[in-house]
């Protein structure tokens, strides 16, 4: 089924808007990617629900994607749906002890603003951190230290059969840039966090000097989407990519930055092709000096 019935077909079962052929550069911090046959964007989660149970009795594949900030989308695009949560889940509000409730396409430096407008302390750490809650605490980003799952009471998710479950800390599993909404797949629509109480005056100013400490350690002025490699156990990975000399090694439009050297950069037209190919060079290159095969932390989907 080409893209252009499928969108006809689920303008009839949704209330969010569907787009046929839309390319998924529009939809990433990279500015790169083919298009998706279709992208839907639910309005809200019961239309969600509605949604994923047209494309099951369909059998149409699917993805789930937020603000696109960690997504690599290969140039000849993606088959079946995208399902975009960003800027359309994304209510905020305070609930008792300390409890912020926020749904998972709420942009995270909005929510950390909220949180110190609120005298809420403990998400300093991740105001310039960019993509949605759902997308950070599913993946546990980290920086500075903290990490997110470190400060969810509680997430509520909806499985790819259209169950609705709720998850406390423990039962996330948090691991290392991974949580159970990846493992299992499960699809994140709600996060509670626990946060303290503290004067929104010291929040604000923590929260500034983490954000001033990104603005000058990585280059925040060209596309990208963020660290393209994992962290070794115990060692950064831009180290060893720092260490194997390949600052400012390019391929086509795609560059490993020279200000930070886990981040590959658009420096304009670049192609998924590109990126892959530079990020293969760069495993390729570090194994060779230090017998370290690094991961990608950068989600491909596509091709």
């Amino acid at each position: 089924m080409d893209g252009m019935t499928l969108a006809l077909q689920l303008k009839d079962k949704v209330r969010g808007p569907v787009y046929a052929d839309e390319p998924m550069s529009r939809h990433t911090s990279f500015r790169i990617g083919g298009p998706a046959d279709v992208l839907v964007v639910p309005q809200d989660i019961k239309d969600l629900l509605a949604l994923i149970k047209v494309l099951s009795d369909m059998q149409a594949p699917f993805h789930i994607i937020g603000a696109g900030t960690n997504l690599l989308v290969k140039d000849e695009g993606i088959r079946g749906v995208v399902i975009k949560i960003a800027n359309t889940l994304s209510h905020i509000s305070r609930g008792d002890d300390g409890i912020l409730r926020c749904g998972a396409g709420a942009l995270l430096p909005s929510v950390c603003k909220n949180a110190a407008l609120r005298g809420l302390s403990g998400l300093e750490f991740a105001s310039g951190i960019p993509g949605t809650v759902g997308g950070a605490v599913a993946m546990n980003a980290a920086a500075f230290g903290g990490f997110m799952a470190e400060f969810v009471d509680t997430v509520r998710a909806i499985t790819y059969d259209g169950r609705q479950i709720s998850l406390d800390r423990e039962n996330l599993e948090p691991g290392t840039k991974t949580t159970r909404i990846l493992t299992e797949p499960l699809i994140l629509v709600e996060v509670d966090f626990a946060l303290k109480q503290d004067d929104p005056e010291r929040v604000r100013n923590r929260m500034e000097e983490y954000f001033q400490k990104r603005a000058h350690g990585q280059p925040l002025n060209l596309p990208s989407a963020g660290c393209a490699f994992k962290n070794p156990t115990g060692e950064g990975a831009g180290r060893f990519i720092d260490a194997a000399g390949l600052k400012g090694t390019c391929v086509g439009g795609a560059e490993v930055s020279r200000l930070h050297a886990n981040f590959i950069v658009n420096k304009g037209g670049a192609t998924a092709e590109d990126v892959i190919s530079l990020m293969k060079h760069v495993q390729e290159v570090v194994y060779s000096k230090f017998q370290v095969m690094l991961e990608p932390e950068v989600r491909i989907l596509g091709g």
